[in-house]
């Protein structure tokens, strides 16, 4: 006989906090000892916080693991544009008038494909932090310089890996958080 879900509890045999204490010191060594290759942890701890606002469980991939790119997949063409744009008029102010017409092509048309499609509306959050990932790592420069970084559409496609990696991280830092706690079922 199945039991009433009602009747049914998750226990953490591990306090919360603990666990999230425990990631983090997991995460530390990835961001300090690893050269030119330190993962900026801070893509990976906004996924994580996103896993848990998408409800905490591994269902969320389903949403966080194409919305992600296809964000910053958007991102990175829209730099490409710009960097294009200012390769062609040769000026740093053009930079900025490269950003905004690279903003009015492709953040236009990223806004009429999310409704297109229920992953990406249910995964807005995942969609926008995505964007908001790679053009951080894109302009802090937190990604390791490796390969012909004299192009200038090289550094583009390295944040966006180094951006993808970190995020899928987070969603395996949000996962690990809540395996650490080794929640069981017990009778309520």
């Amino acid at each position: 006989m199945k039991e009433n879900p009602a009747e049914v509890k998750i226990v953490q045999r591990i306090p919360f906090p603990w666990a999230v204490s425990i990631v983090c010191v997991i995460a530390l060594p990835l961001a300090l000892f690893l050269g030119k290759f330190n993962f900026p942890v801070w893509v990976s701890f906004i996924v994580w916080a996103e896993y848990f606002t998408l409800g905490g469980t591994a269902k969320t991939s389903r949403l966080i693991f194409p919305s992600l790119p296809f964000g910053a997949i958007f991102a990175a063409l829209w730099v490409a544009t710009a960097v294009f744009y200012m390769t062609v008029a040769a000026h740093q102010l053009n930079l900025f008038i490269g950003l905004v017409i690279g903003a009015l092509i492709w953040v236009t048309i990223l806004m009429y494909a999310i409704p297109k499609s229920r992953i990406f509306t249910q995964g807005s959050l995942a969609v926008f932090n995505g964007i908001s990932i790679f053009l951080g790592v894109y302009f802090t420069k937190s990604f390791p310089a490796v390969g012909p970084m004299g192009n200038p559409y090289w550094p583009i496609l390295w944040a966006f890996i180094w951006a993808m990696l970190m995020a899928y991280l987070g969603w395996i830092f949000g996962w690990l958080n809540v395996a650490l706690t080794f929640p069981k079922q017990v009778n309520a």
